[in-house]
């Protein structure tokens, strides 16, 4: 965008950092003709309870045979739910969405989001890179998690296409470094530059290359050589940004990269996952992506729930809570607590760190309001709505409407329940997040057989613009 006269000449008696910074200020503050999209996902593992997220004061019937669609005034926040209260006039919550073709034991791995059978390998494109692929982004889609094992990376979550499936970073201080270096100083900028020498380097070396081959090994060649290109155009991208990324560049504690495997003890586990939404909302404010997924502790590599108690200081006799206790809904009492209470507990801390993401996103002017005006936050469970899930019910909470682009905000859907006329899938939602941003599809995923001659197809109605 270009600079008002006046404001280049004030800009520039401060020097080109002063104009590059009041440059991005301005694209934050413009008004586009179209508004931006960005979605996060927040995946939890260990399942969410329905009743977790059920709001006070609406009855919660076990098998409705039809659709309910009310307001939330006049309902307060359950406790795992309390600190999304601010947002409620923002706030959707989507209950009754069946995924039975993902169910599986403890986590549905890949399927949560891809809506196909439970699998460590990558069947298809899952939504979040579905959603990537519409919007774009120097970095398409990011994804961000924590783990309680010294594990550095997983892929369990995100996938492109079959057998693809895209990385998870599980260290807030690497994945820092990974996404903010062009910003940084110091050997963080130094590794920086010499990642673009190389990938400049391999570049030439590869076109030299081509001049000796032709047929397939010049082919395979030329396919190196756009990656390599491709690289290498990031890099440069990256680069001129570097002063936009440093301006909204997240305050990593270094310690956080540092993981003690334990059961019983701290394991800073919720400090690591404050990081990386400190990573998630300082990548979307600097323009690096729109689409982020974090995991708290989904899929395969997923945290144990007893570790996450003991870090709340919820401890039983022998020292800690067992997951058993927790995930199963033992209401047998540990230290004054029962395991549900103690999954409540779990899952409000959880949020807790998701609220500070909102409220930086909401901290930021964009167009006529913020940054959260045009996002859209899907927090999900990887299992459904247990710890061994069934899939008949996958409970939704969103935050946002994708910029206006969907009918969302102080609104409570109870879907009829599995098998009933009127039921809808997950898939269901993940196409009305598509048709959002303009892929009209009819279908995603895998079809669940089980629900006979009802319609799977196309998107949720009631939420569509």
């Amino acid at each position: 965008m270009e600079l008002k006269r006046r404001d280049f000449l004030k800009a520039s008696s401060l020097g080109a950092g002063s104009l590059l910074l009041t440059q991005f200020v301005n694209q934050l503050h413009a008004a586009p003709k179209t508004r931006p999209a960005r979605v996060l996902f927040f995946v939890q593992g260990n399942g969410v309870y329905p009743r977790d997220i059920q709001p006070q004061g609406i009855e919660r019937l076990k098998t409705p045979s039809k659709l309910e669609d009310r307001s939330l005034d006049g309902h307060a926040m359950s406790l795992a739910m309390e600190p999304l209260a601010p947002w409620k006039q923002k706030m959707t919550m989507i209950h009754g969405l069946s995924g039975r073709i993902a169910r599986g034991s403890h986590n549905t791995g890949l399927a949560a989001l891809g809506c196909w059978p439970m699998s460590k390998k990558a069947h298809g494109e899952t939504i979040d890179a579905a959603l990537a692929r519409n919007l774009g982004g120097i970095y398409p889609h990011i994804g961000l998690g924590v783990s309680n094992k010294a594990i550095s990376m997983t892929y369990n979550l995100t996938s492109v296409a079959r057998g693809k499936a895209l990385p998870t970073l599980l260290n807030p201080v690497q994945a820092y470094e990974r996404f903010f270096a062009a910003g940084a100083e110091g050997a963080a900028r130094r590794n920086f530059d010499v990642d673009t020498n190389l990938l400049d380097f391999l570049a030439d070396d590869v076109k030299r290359l081509q001049t000796r081959l032709d047929g397939s090994e010049k082919e395979k060649l030329d396919r190196y050589l756009g990656a390599f290109e491709s690289m290498s155009k990031r890099q440069g991208q990256l680069a001129a940004m570097a002063r936009q990324i440093a301006a909204a560049a997240p305050k990593i504690d270094p310690r956080t990269g540092r993981i003690q495997e334990t059961k019983t003890g701290p394991t800073g586990i919720f400090d690591r996952l404050e990081a990386q939404f400190e990573n998630a909302a300082g990548a979307m404010i600097a323009g690096l992506t729109k689409v982020v997924t974090v995991s708290g502790g989904a899929g395969p590599d997923r945290i144990g729930l007893s570790c996450m108690a003991s870090e709340l200081g919820l401890k039983g006799d022998d020292g800690y809570i067992g997951a058993h206790a927790i995930g199963h809904g033992n209401f047998q009492k540990f230290a004054g607590i029962s395991g549900p209470d103690c999954h409540a507990h779990i899952r409000r801390k959880c949020l807790e760190q998701l609220a500070k993401f909102i409220r930086r996103l909401e901290a930021v002017p964009e167009g006529d309001g913020t940054m959260l005006d045009n996002t859209l936050v899907v927090y999900m469970s990887d299992s459904a709505e247990g710890h061994h899930p069934v899939c008949q019910e996958w409970p939704f909470v969103l935050i946002g409407d994708l910029g206006g682009r969907l009918k969302l905000g102080n609104r409570y859907l109870r879907y009829p329940w599995y098998g009933e006329k009127g039921h809808r899938t997950i898939a269901n939602l993940y196409l009305s997040l598509l048709h959002a941003v303009g892929e009209k599809r009819k279908n995603f995923g895998v079809a669940d057989f089980g629900l006979g001659d009802l319609d799977q197809a196309g998107p949720l109605t009631e939420i569509m613009v």
